[in-house]
């Protein structure tokens, strides 16, 4: 599964376009996020995720000199969708110049940044195709050659297993009733101290804070849809306290269940 970090410098819109985007639909896995490049830069060289959606005019360091540095420091390079309020001909050519892949206006509509991220997921596929195939193009080396063929399987020939998509999934499937990452690490077979090790590596969040980000999504999107009460929703989502829930919506998401609900009337 690919992985996405988000940058901007806006807290309301970063945590936007954190809970809203559908990511595991995408095909995509949320590694982390930050308010300005030089985040970006520490986050980028931590986790080497294959698309980075950034804001250009942010504190600190801005998204265009972060894409400087990480062209300068590394040999490879994520995916770049740049997203930005300003409108000036010299930002946009700057970027092209850097290698951006698009360049989406403030206020982004929602069908334009899934086609962005979809464009950019089918780069990275390209991409990892085509350095296996110039791998072998370029070597005679048997070796290399054995390793394009088993690609995606062990020493054993099994299936190898990504844990991590695995566990994001289980956390989906079973959000509501509640999962502890013991449970997830059983289903698995592999030990909890292991699994909690690569979730946090993969992902940048704890297996706990994944959980409670599921909740809190799939919370904000029944507060915007339906009619039902707080209490219902937070019962719906896992929460057996409406009290204990509104204060972890807040937490995430700045705003109380009963500000967003009004909000989005």
């Amino acid at each position: 599964m690919l992985k996405v970090i988000v940058l901007e410098d806006e807290p309301n819109l970063r945590k936007e376009m954190v809970l809203f985007t559908p990511w595991q639909e995408l095909g995509l896995l949320l590694a982390g996020e930050g308010e300005n490049g030089k985040e970006g830069l520490a986050l980028i060289h931590k986790y080497n995720p294959d698309i980075v959606l950034t804001d250009i005019r942010m504190p600190e360091m801005d998204g265009l000199q972060m894409i400087e540095k990480v062209q300068e420091t590394m040999e490879s390079e994520p995916q770049w969708i740049i997203v930005s309020g300003y409108t000036e001909f010299e930002y946009a050519r700057k970027a092209m110049q850097l290698g951006v892949q698009e360049y989406l206006l403030k206020p982004v509509e929602t069908e334009a940044l899934y086609e962005a991220l979809t464009k950019a997921k089918e780069a990275v596929y390209a991409k990892n195709q085509q350095n296996k195939l110039n791998k072998i193009v370029d070597s005679d080396n048997e070796q290399a050659l054995a390793f394009f063929r088993t690609y995606g399987t062990n020493q054993q020939g099994k299936k190898t297993v990504d844990y991590v998509q695995k566990a994001v999934e289980i956390i989906q499937d079973r959000y509501i009733q509640g999962i502890t990452i013991e449970e997830t690490a059983d289903n698995l077979r592999i030990s909890a101290g292991y699994l909690s090790r690569l979730f946090r590596q993969e992902t940048g969040y704890t297996f706990v804070d994944y959980l409670m980000y599921t909740r809190v999504t799939e919370a904000a999107k029944l507060l915007k849809k339906s009619d039902s009460k707080i209490y219902e929703v937070a019962d719906m989502v896992g929460y057996t306290d409406p009290r204990y829930f509104s204060q972890i919506f807040k937490r995430v998401t700045g705003l109380t269940p009963r500000e967003f609900k009004d909000g989005n009337k």
